[in-house]
């Protein structure tokens, strides 16, 4: 019983980081590399072995694409692939700081990033389509902003200083701006 109890707690112990879901699949970020596993849980299994490290997974909203920041060669750069494991393509070409932060309605993907910025922490948003295969990229006309939700009727809602560190105004927890 002892051997089966510490074999279960080797099993589970790790730094998850990044979660996204679709139905019934989760993907992670574990030892650097993209990991999916069941929503009700199992083996997961591993979708990337890259050289470089990856982070912020988004799936697709019909979930058959999985779109992530790559430091394959070194920039942080946005690449896709399909959701049940493939060859990545990279999509972007800045060599920026970028984060990966949803889809559109008509499959382009959402990122965030300090591109042509003259201070490093300021991020615009920014599209790229998941087929691009010229890395053309288009800034969205919203302003500095670290996060974007679309409503139902078009309405937009932006996030600013979502990476605000709030210790000068007494905050106490989460990490809404």
């Amino acid at each position: 019983v002892g051997a089966d109890r510490e074999l279960g707690e080797l099993m589970t112990a790790g730094y998850y980081r990044f979660p996204t879901i679709h139905a019934d699949t989760v993907v992670f970020v574990s030892e650097d590399d993209l990991w999916s596993v069941p929503r009700t849980g199992g083996v997961a299994r591993r979708l990337t072995s890259n050289l470089g490290d990856v982070s912020y997974p988004m799936l697709s909203p019909d979930g058959t694409q999985l779109a992530f920041v790559g430091k394959e060669e070194g920039a942080a750069e946005v690449y896709v692939m399909p959701a049940e494991g493939g060859s990545a393509r990279r999509l972007t070409y800045q060599s920026a700081n970028c984060r990966v932060v949803g889809w559109t309605a008509d499959g382009a993907i959402l990122y965030t990033s300090n591109y042509g910025q003259p201070v490093w922490a300021e991020m615009h948003l920014f599209a790229v389509a998941a087929d691009a295969a010229n890395g053309e990229v288009r800034q969205l006309d919203y302003g500095a902003a670290r996060s974007v939700a679309f409503g139902p009727q078009g309405g937009v809602v932006i996030g600013r200083n979502t990476g605000d560190p709030a210790r000068w105004k007494r905050y106490r927890g989460g990490t809404a701006g």
